[in-house]
This record gives C-alpha cells, sequence and structure tokens, in this order.
C-alpha cells in the first residue's frame, strides 16, 4: 500500500482530534445527565424516608391529640439532608459542567448554534430550584 502524503495525514489526523475532542463534550453532557438522575433519585428517596417516618407514627383514628405523634426527628430530618444533598449534587455539577462547557466552546473553532452548554446547565438549576422548593415544602408545612 501506498504511503499517505504529509498534507493528507495531516488532514485525516485533524479530523480525528476534531472527532476527540466532540465525544469529550458529548461524554461530559452524558455524565452530567449521569448525576442529574441520581440526584434527583436521592431528592425522591429523602422524600420518601420523610413520608415513611410520618406513615409509621400516624396515629390510630380515634386519638384525638395529634401532639403526641408528631413524626420521627430521625426520618425527617433524614429526608431533608437526602433532599440538600441532591440539591447541592445538582448545584456542582451543573456549574462544573458549565465551566468545561463554555471553555469547550470558546477553544473549539466549528460549533452548532443550538447546541450550547446553556441548555444542559439550565435543566440542572431548574431542578435544583425544585429541590429548594421540596425543601421549603418539607421544612416549613410539617402535617
Amino acid at each position: 500500500m501506498a504511503d499517505l502524503d504529509p498534507d493528507s495525514q495531516y488532514a485525516v489526523l485533524h479530523v480525528l482530534t476534531e472527532l476527540s475532542m466532540q465525544r469529550s463534550y458529548m461524554n461530559t453532557e452524558r455524565t452530567l445527565a449521569v448525576w442529574t438522575r441520581t440526584a434527583l433519585g436521592l431528592m425522591i428517596f429523602g422524600i420518601a424516608v420523610d413520608r415513611f417516618g410520618e406513615l409509621m407514627r400516624h396515629p390510630p383514628w380515634h386519638i384525638v391529640d395529634q401532639a403526641t405523634v408528631w413524626p420521627h426527628l430521625l426520618s425527617a430530618g433524614s429526608g431533608v439532608v437526602l433532599v440538600a444533598l441532591g440539591v447541592v449534587m445538582l448545584l456542582a455539577t451543573g456549574i462544573r459542567f458549565l465551566r468545561y462547557g463554555l471553555k469547550w466552546q470558546r477553544e473549539t473553532p466549528r460549533h452548532v448554534w443550538y447546541h450550547t452548554p446553556w441548555l444542559a446547565f439550565s435543566f440542572a438549576m431548574a431542578m435544583a430550584a425544585v429541590g429548594v422548593a421540596l425543601l421549603v415544602v418539607m421544612c416549613v408545612f410539617r402535617q
């Protein structure tokens, strides 16, 4: 087989490098999606732990004084901590992805106008806002 001339080798290497950079960016998007899914699962588990504590301490139907059967502090606190951990996870991974995505967008000469890092970042921040609202509901509106 004949050897390729240096110009065509350079062109092939340039294309391979560009494809590798695009794969790296897509890998970071996929990593953000996995972290977002994990954080949402953690927040849902926090809700379940919180509500399970209230379910287990539900008074018999004939008890009128419900002050003695408030939810257990351990389950309520654990639920709040799990939801808060999910919010922190979303904030940290979203900000880290945005920093990488903006740097990648500046350094990559060719990018599509509708595929920017802001979309994935916005979704992560929207889910973090939902988590903060959930924390407010869990802490303020007890039973």
